[in-house]
């Protein structure tokens, strides 16, 4: 293990610095360096690791092993020379504000109602709790949500230091350790004690609003998403720029919108009914048609229509008379009988459908198929039996 100075945890707002390289290893095409002294804090606990650079090169990655913090470039530097390295505070701060948040967030589920986080996500857009809670009510969340936040407002102190396994004992831990050894921990000011190897912010205000955006079941437990900080105001300006654009499409005061969009959605669901009834006699009318125009088979060219419509058709027609259909659509082949003695179309589709590149299947009375070459459309056709198909040259019915 080398010995380096970890200043993400001694100097968390440190946002640049001069050091020294004391090593360097290439590892494919990437480098990997160990500085004397670091501000990038490597993945682990949960928290993904900081980015930034280091004598002007990106940093890739950031991983410790045996106390060694290692960052990867993606060129080398020169071991022994001074190096300015810079990190990128914008995803810093996420950082800070949404573990942070985490803390406050799970430690006000366990204090109100004794659901304990079994797993923490840090998201690159959202942020997620796995809680001992078989389902979350809207008043629980709302209660949740509240709490947090007035606590934020509180402007606690974030405290952050180092116990030995014998002073566990002097402090209320939230969750207790599986790991033997020193630990870290940190403490929301008086309210919560949690072992935790991640950066944080040093005021519980620095998280900024927190916002639980949505709660589902998840393995027998609840999955808790929730956005701190900055995101929580992109989310804001966000939903209030579509609530902005409704008021102003729908023409009605903020306060109506949720009223005037049911509205609409009950008279579209009106109209769609009273649409799929006239689609029904239309279907009807069309069947009346074919059977008055013709005997069976009867065969339809309809390109463009819908697989469904196409059936619907079928049926309409086979409710009509005893009769074989067969309905083309320039890719697909719908046929249909009620035929005594007709043949089995799913079979039939199998058989013959296959051989020239066809894919489709169905039951005995009703098949379709699909082609994606129009002439392979046109063999099947010259293969159908009698009773589905009389002549090639016999014009469709219209």
């Amino acid at each position: 293990m080398i010995s380096i100075s970890k200043l993400y945890y001694s100097q968390p707002w440190l946002r640049e610095l001069k050091t020294l390289v004391l090593s360097q290893r290439q590892d494919g095409d990437r480098f990997v360096v160990v500085l004397s002294e670091t501000i990038f804090y490597p993945t682990g606990g949960g928290q993904p690791h900081d980015l930034g650079t280091i004598g002007g090169l990106p940093v890739l990655d950031v991983f410790e092993e045996e106390g060694t913090v290692y960052h990867v470039l993606p060129a080398p530097l020169e071991e022994g020379c001074e190096v300015e390295a810079v990190l990128d505070w914008e995803r810093r701060l996420d950082h800070m504000q949404q573990h942070s948040g985490q803390h406050l967030l799970s430690a006000v589920f366990q204090d109100e109602f004794g659901y304990r986080t079994e797993s923490f996500h840090l998201g690159t857009e959202c942020c997620s709790i796995d809680i001992t809670a078989p389902e979350l009510s809207p008043e629980e969340q709302d209660s949740v949500e509240r709490r947090a936040n007035d606590l934020i407002f509180q402007d606690l102190t974030v405290l952050t230091y180092t116990l030995q396994p014998e002073e566990l004992h002097t402090v209320p831990l939230r969750k207790i350790p599986d790991r033997e050894g020193p630990l870290r921990i940190v403490e929301i000011q008086g309210f919560d004690y949690s072992p935790c190897s991640g950066t944080h912010v040093q005021k519980t205000s620095q998280i900024g609003l927190l916002k639980i955006i949505k709660a589902e079941r998840y393995k027998g437990m609840t999955r808790v998403y929730f956005l701190c900080g900055k995101r929580a105001l992109e989310d804001y300006k966000h939903k209030h720029e579509i609530c902005t654009n409704l008021v102003a499409l729908l023409a009605v005061p903020e306060g109506e919108l949720e009223r005037r969009v049911q509205a609409e959605l009950d008279h579209r669901r009106d109209l769609e009914k009273e649409l799929e009834e006239l689609r029904g006699e239309l279907v009807l009318l069309r069947a009346e048609q074919i059977v008055r125009s013709g005997s069976s088979p009867y065969y339809l060219e309809m390109p463009g229509v819908g697989v469904e419509e196409a059936q619907q058709l079928a049926r309409a027609v086979l409710g009509l008379a005893e009769a074989a259909v067969v309905i083309n659509t320039g890719e697909r082949v719908v046929l249909a009988h009620n035929l005594p003695d007709g043949p089995k179309l799913g079979q039939l589709v199998k058989e013959k459908a296959t051989a020239l590149g066809g894919r489709g299947g169905g039951s005995p009375t009703a098949a379709q198929v699909f082609f994606p070459d129009p002439a392979q459309l046109e063999a099947f056709l010259r293969l159908l039996p009698d009773t589905l198909w009389t002549d090639p040259e016999v014009q469709p019915v219209t």
